[in-house]
């Protein structure tokens, strides 16, 4: 069994071209995702050193999850669709529910929510109302800075505060800042979050 989720696992990532591949070992080095694998473990890495590394650091059915996590959210959907026919065809991986193998954790779905706003933030920007209260949550969770919060509150168009906040001021804080937009938003607009596709 082993043998199986080692070749399928580096099967998917020699898949990867090489930028797919930095975007991949960037993310397992993510503290967003709690994985706890120090960026100088990665680094210099190859593909078949990866693999190693998380079925030596996970079980074998995680490091297959965890890959499966990390493919879709650099968007190599087709990468992690036959990593996961594959496994499926070998019994390997369950199939349905929200994340990989039916697991929905809280880093798969911390990263969806990361994604999302990357995928969506021009539809948010256009949609854009209410966005002072939106600053006001993220300046009291530290995600903005007064100086941030009075420049983009200087805009006056809803539309260009949710373009000035998602494309400079989120930018320095990574999907962390992402994440914590996304909960604001499902909080303070779910209706429009919902008809964008959050769930």
């Amino acid at each position: 069994m082993s043998s199986s989720i080692r070749d399928l696992l580096l099967e998917a990532l020699e898949d990867l071209d090489s930028q797919q591949f930095k975007a991949f070992t960037w993310k397992l080095t993510d503290s967003e995702l709690d994985l706890r694998i120090p960026r100088g473990v990665v680094e210099g890495r190859d593909r078949v050193d990866i693999v190693n590394l998380l079925i030596g650091r996970f079980t074998e059915n995680r490091a297959l999850e965890i890959t499966l996590q990390l493919l879709k959210i650099i968007r190599a959907n087709q990468v992690a669709e036959d990593l996961e026919t594959g496994a499926r065809v070998r019994g390997l991986c369950a199939a349905g529910g929200g994340g990989p193998s039916g697991v929905s954790t809280p880093a798969y779905d911390a990263l969806k929510k990361a994604a999302f706003i990357d995928d969506k933030w021009a539809e948010l920007v256009q949609r854009a109302t209410g966005v002072e209260a939106v600053l006001d949550v993220l300046l009291s969770r530290r995600m903005i800075n007064d100086e941030q919060y009075s420049e983009i509150c200087s805009e006056r168009i809803a539309q260009r505060m949710m373009q000035r906040l998602i494309r400079e001021a989120l930018r320095a804080s990574g999907d962390s800042g992402k994440i914590v937009l996304y909960d604001v938003l499902m909080a303070l607009q779910p209706y429009m979050m919902k008809d964008l596709g959050a769930s």
